[in-house]
């Protein structure tokens, strides 16, 4: 035992010191092993036999536990070699066992009965043991080729994810342009100037310095796009955009608010800088622009406030900005307004007003009263003009104060179909001659919007009210939209049987020459004309009705307050008189009762 040991101790430092760590051909060290292992099973399986005689059952039965104990231990240490870990189990305890089960004594044969039950159980184990070892090395290598297929995996997932973040980053700087940058021009939208206006305030807080917002509104950008088309106002635009560009060095302070209006921040400037920037950038942006051949030119109107002498808000600046501009645009274009308190009044009385409007209807704050028009020859009425009111807290609100904030702030079209049906609806009531016509004023936005013609569809159809009785009143302005588009408008209610008016006709875009491809029913002449009979008013008066009479229209003289102007204008021929001389606005049942007094005196 003790040489078998030396040369095996000999054999494990060789394949320290030179076989580790290297490729070798393993075939031999492993015969080596399992001579030696050999060897060891014989030297134990001999002892017991040479020493069998001399041994008491005390002895015999350690020695058997012994020797059981390393077949036990064997069976499972060599279980990588089937061969091995079986027969080194069956080596140690046979040959013992036979001679046990031979000898002549009881205790002995009983011992090798136990010696052979345990070499079979030994020898099954180790069978099993190699099995599972087998298992386990297979699942192993299979667990190291699983893991390298996931480690390659990984690698093509890190690839995989390295190129998505790739294409999420750029997804995501695309969504952020889009989100910030208007399409057109390039420059910030509403959304990321009103961030970075934000962020310029609070700076500007902290420096304890000041900052300017120009709202600025293109002049003339609507006839462009109406007589060449939104291709070529798109060129204009980007146009601007760009000379803006050259005129502001950082982008954040630069956008299109929307339309034809932008908006400039100018930061670390005084009221009177901004002003003479704003004055100087009307001038560049006024310069001619030449797109597909045709020379084009706009001007520009702006709105100037200031921080922190008009508010501290972003947002609020805006609309303050908004307001100076508005107002200038009202006195002239193309020039510059700054922000003053009287403003500030001004659009609190506008907000106030907007939020009283948007919910008049429900609360029942509207009402209709009609003013009459009196044919000149019978002094009877003609037809009765139905006006909107607006009662307030017990205010009553002039027309000519909300109805530009109703079109400014969307809310003219449910308020416009509202007057619509009141009006039809209390004209199948009259008391009086059932021949007297109604006559509704439309504005602008409600023609423009493409829904007029169904609404008074729905407006007679509900109230009964006939539609050769119906005046729809629309003003002179009206031709500055798309006059093709306001023709065939005006076509289809005339095809329905609705007669149209023309309200304060000769001071607004058209020309007594529209009449002749207009259409109209009925033309109002001005009471700004009828004030003026003596300073020149009564030769447009007769030139229009003598053309209105050549083409077939009646004609209405508004503004009628003295007896002298009646008696005039009945002597010119004008149809019809309309004023305060005749009667003031009526609610109908006052209406009824002015009439009845109207007819004694005819009578």
């Amino acid at each position: 035992m003790f040489i078998g040991f030396i040369l095996r101790f000999w054999d494990m430092r060789y394949w320290q010191k030179v076989l580790r760590g290297s490729e070798y051909d393993t075939s031999k060290p492993l015969l080596r092993f399992k001579i030696f292992r050999y060897l060891t099973s014989f030297i134990l399986s001999a002892y017991p036999m040479l020493f069998l005689g001399s041994m008491d059952v005390i002895e015999l039965a350690v020695t058997i536990v012994v020797i059981s104990a390393l077949a036990g231990g064997g069976a499972t240490i060599l279980a990588a070699d089937k061969g091995l870990a079986c027969s080194y189990a069956f080596i140690l305890l046979t040959p013992f066992s036979i001679v046990c089960l031979f000898s002549p004594e009881s205790y002995q044969n009983i011992f090798g009965v136990l010696a052979i039950i345990f070499a079979a159980v030994m020898f099954s184990s180790a069978k099993s043991a190699h099995e599972f070892t087998a298992d386990s090395i297979l699942i192993k290598h299979q667990h190291t080729d699983l893991l390298a297929q996931l480690e390659l995996k990984n690698n093509e997932i890190s690839e995989t994810n390295a190129n998505l973040e790739t294409k999420i980053k750029k997804r995501t700087e695309k969504i952020l342009e889009l989100s910030n940058i208007d399409p057109l021009t390039k420059l910030f939208n509403r959304n990321a100037f009103s961030y970075n206006l934000t962020l310029l305030i609070d700076s500007c807080q902290l420096a304890k310095s000041e900052l300017a917002v120009l709202f600025i509104d293109l002049d003339g950008f609507k006839s462009i796009n109406d007589s060449h088309g939104h291709h070529i106002g798109d060129q204009v635009l980007v146009e601007i955009a760009a000379r803006l560009n050259k005129q502001i060095k950082q982008q954040q302070c630069l956008c299109r608010w929307g339309g034809d209006e932008f908006l400039i921040v100018l930061q670390d400037i005084d009221v009177n800088n901004a002003y003479n920037f704003a004055k100087a950038l009307i001038t560049i942006l006024s310069q001619p622009i030449h797109v597909d051949h045709h020379e084009l030119v706009v001007g520009a109107t702006i709105g100037i406030a200031m921080y922190p002498e008009h508010g501290t808000d972003g947002e609020h600046l805006v609309a303050l900005s908004d307001r100076a501009m508005y107002v200038q645009k009202q006195t002239a274009k193309s020039d510059v307004r700054i922000f003053t308190e009287r403003m500030r009044a001004s659009l609190s009385r506008e907000i106030k007003l907007k939020d009283g409007l948007t919910h008049a209807i429900k609360n029942e704050q509207l009402f209709v009263v009609f003013q009459p028009v009196i044919c000149s020859k019978s002094k009877d009425v003609s037809f009765c003009e139905a006006l909107l009111r607006w009662r307030l807290n017990g205010d009553v609100i002039s027309p000519s104060e909300f109805i530009p904030v109703a079109e400014q702030h969307g809310l003219i079209h449910s308020i416009g179909a509202w007057v619509l049906h009141k009006s039809c609806e209390m004209a199948a009531n009259w008391t009086f001659d059932k021949a007297v016509e109604l006559s509704v004023n439309v504005s602008v936005s409600q023609l423009m919007r493409g829904d007029l013609v169904s609404t008074v569809k729905s407006a007679l159809a509900q109230s009964g009210f006939p539609a050769k009785n119906l005046h729809i009143e629309m003003t002179e302005s009206i031709f500055a939209e798309d006059i093709e588009y306001v023709l065939r408008q005006i076509k289809t209610l005339q095809s329905i049987g609705i007669k149209v008016s023309i309200d304060d006709f000769g001071t607004g875009f058209s020309s007594l020459a529209l009449l002749q491809s207009l259409s109209a029913d009925v033309v109002k002449i001005d009471r700004r004309f009828i004030e003026s009979m003596n300073q020149g008013g009564k030769a447009i008066i007769q030139a229009t009705q003598h053309m209105a009479s050549e083409l077939g229209y009646s004609v209405v003289a508004e503004g009628v307050e003295t007896p002298e102007q009646a008696r005039i204008l009945s002597a010119m021929g004008i149809e019809c008189l309309q004023g305060f001389f005749f009667s003031k606005p009526m609610k109908i049942d006052e209406l009824a009762e002015w009439h009845k007094g109207l007819k004694r005196t005819i009578r």
